[in-house]
C-alpha cells in the first residue's frame, strides 16, 4: 500500500504540473486539489483529509506564512526608500551578480529553516541580485546545500546528535562538501535560470527619502542581519546539549526566531534606520498595505503546501517505504547510500528536512556498527550522508519550493526543472564527495 500511496503522490504532482502549465487553472485551487485528491486516493476518510490539511495549513501559516509576510512589509519599505534601486544600480556594474547572493545564502543556511532565511533575505537579494532568476535560484541552493551539510543548523544537529557523530569531524568534512555544492548551485543556476533583471517600480518611492538611498541601503542589509541572526541563534537553543543555557534562557533564544518576533524587529528596525517615518506608510495605501497584497498569494500557497505535506504525513507512506531499504547492505564503499537513500525517500515523500533527518537517523542508529560505520569518521560521515539526503528533490509540499518559483517567476512545471532538479543533482554530487571522503576516513 505504501508504495501505492508513492505512486499517487506522483500523479498528483505530475497531474498539477499539467493543470497549471498554460495557467489556466490557479496554482493555488489545483494544489488545494491535488492535495485532498492524495488523501482520498490513499485511504483517508473525509474528517480524517480535512482535519490534517488545515492542521497543515495552519501550521505553515504562523511559520513560514508569518515569515513570508515580514519579508514582503520589508521589501516594500526598501522600495519606498529607494534602497532596492540604489542596490540594483550597484549590482549593474558587476558581472556575477549571483556569487554574493549565494555567499550570503550559504551563511545563512544554518538558520532555523532554510524557508525561512530565503524569505528573510529576498527583500535583500532583489537588490543585490537585480531581481533575477538566477540569483532567486542560486540562493535557494546555496540554502539548501547548506542546511544539509553545515553546523548548527538543525538537519545536521539532528542527525550529528542521533547518530552519536563528533561535530568536530562533521564540520571538518562538512565544509568542503557545502562548498562544492555551492558550486554546483552556482553553475545550475547560471545554465537554468535567466539573468534578466526585473526593476523596482519607483513609483512607490517616496520624494522626501531620495536624498539618502545609501542609507536606506545599508539599513536593509543590517536588519536582513539581524533578522538572521536570530534564525541562527533559534538553531543554536535547539542543541541538545543547550550550551547557551536551558530553562528560560532557551525559551528565549528559541523565541527570537519566531515569526511573530522577526516582523516586529524586522519592520520596526527598517522603519527607525532608514527615518522612513511618512505618515501614509502605515496605511493601506502605503508600504504596510502594499506588503499585506504582495504576500497574500504566496502566503496562501505555502499553507497548501504544508497541507499537503502533513496529509502526507499523517499516511505513514514516507517511513514505510524507507522502511523498504533497511533490508539493503550496500557494498563496503558504499555504505553511505543507505543513510543518505533513507533521507531522500522521507524527504521526497513528506517534504520536511528536519523530520526526514529524525527518521532517517533514528533508522540508521542501529545498523552503524553493522555497515562498518561505527568509527568516529564513519558516524559523522553518516551524519553528512543524511543531511544531504534530507534536502534531496524539494518540490509541491516544501514551501522552499513555492518561495524559489515565485522569486524566479516560473510555474510549477518550471521551478520543477530547475530547482528541484538542481537539489537532486547537488546530492548527488555530496553524496560522492562524502563517498571520496570515506575511503580515507571511515576508519579514522
Amino acid at each position: 500500500m505504501s508504495l501505492l500511496q508513492a505512486a499517487y503522490l506522483l500523479a498528483a504532482l505530475v497531474l498539477l504540473v499539467l493543470a497549471t502549465r498554460q495557467g489556466r487553472l490557479h496554482v493555488f485551487l489545483a494544489l488545494v486539489i491535488a492535495a485532498v485528491g492524495f488523501g482520498y486516493a490513499s485511504g483517508m476518510s473525509t474528517s480524517h483529509v480535512g482535519k490534517a490539511f488545515g492542521l497543515g495549513f495552519a501550521q505553515s501559516l504562523n511559520g513560514l506564512g508569518l515569515t513570508v509576510l515580514t519579508a514582503a512589509i520589508l521589501a516594500e519599505i526598501a522600495d519606498a526608500t529607494g534602497a532596492t534601486a540604489w542596490l540594483q544600480a550597484q549590482a549593474r556594474a558587476r558581472r556575477w551578480r549571483s556569487l554574493p547572493v549565494a555567499l550570503v545564502g550559504l551563511v545563512a543556511s544554518v538558520a532555523s529553516t532554510p524557508g525561512a532565511a530565503f524569505a528573510i533575505l529576498t527583500p535583500l537579494r532583489r537588490g543585490l541580485g537585480a531581481d533575477t532568476p538566477r540569483s532567486a535560484l542560486a540562493m535557494a541552493l546555496a540554502l539548501s546545500a547548506g542546511h544539509g551539510l553545515l553546523l548548527p543548523a538543525p538537519v545536521m544537529l539532528a542527525s550529528m546528535t542521533i547518530l552519536g557523530a563528533d561535530w568536530r569531524l562533521a564540520l571538518a568534512y562538512g565544509v568542503p562538501v557545502a562548498l562544492l555544492s555551492l558550486l554546483v548551485g552556482l553553475a545550475m543556476a547560471r545554465f537554468a535560470a535567466s539573468g534578466d533583471p526585473r526593476p523596482v517600480d519607483t513609483s512607490a518611492i517616496v520624494d522626501s527619502s531620495l536624498h539618502a538611498p545609501g542609507r536606506a541601503a545599508l539599513a536593509l542589509a543590517l536588519t536582513s542581519a539581524v533578522l538572521v541572526a536570530m534564525l541562527i541563534t533559534q538553531s543554536l537553543g535547539d542543541i541538545a546539549s543547550e550550551p547557551l543555557g536551558g530553562g528560560s534562557n532557551r525559551e528565549f533564544l528559541i523565541a527570537l526566531g519566531r515569526p511573530l518576533i522577526l516582523l516586529l524587529v524586522g519592520a520596526g528596525l527598517m522603519v527607525v534606520l532608514t527615518g522612513h517615518w511618512h505618515a501614509d506608510g502605515f496605511g493601506e495605501q502605503g508600504w504596510a498595505g502594499r506588503g499585506l497584497v504582495r504576500a497574500t498569494g504566496l502566503v496562501l500557497l505555502i499553507g497548501a503546501a504544508g497541507g499537503l505535506q502533513k496529509i502526507a504525513q499523517d499516511t505513514g507512506m514516507p517511513e514505510m517505504n524507507a522502511e523498504r531499504l533497511l533490508d539493503w547492505v550496500p557494498p563496503a564503499p558504499f555504505t553511505l547510500l543507505l543513510p543518505f537513500a533513507v533521507a531522500a525517500v522521507v524527504k521526497t515523500l513528506q517534504g520536511s528536512s528536519l523530520v526526514a533527518a529524525i527518521t532517517a537517523s533514528g533508522m540508521m542508529m542501529e545498523l552503524m556498527e553493522p555497515l562498518g560505520l561505527g568509527s568516529s569518521g564513519g558516524r559523522a560521515l553518516a551524519a553528512l550522508a543524511v543531511g544531504a539526503g534530507s534536502m534531496t528533490f524539494s518540490h509541491i509540499n516544501d514551501g522552499l519550493f513555492w518561495l524559489t518559483g515565485e522569486a524566479g517567476r516560473w510555474r510549477p512545471g518550471g521551478t520543477l526543472a530547475r530547482f528541484s532538479l538542481g537539489t537532486l543533482v547537488q546530492g548527488v554530487v555530496a553524496l560522492a564527495a562524502l563517498l571520496l571522503l570515506g575511503v580515507f576516513c571511515i576508519a579514522a
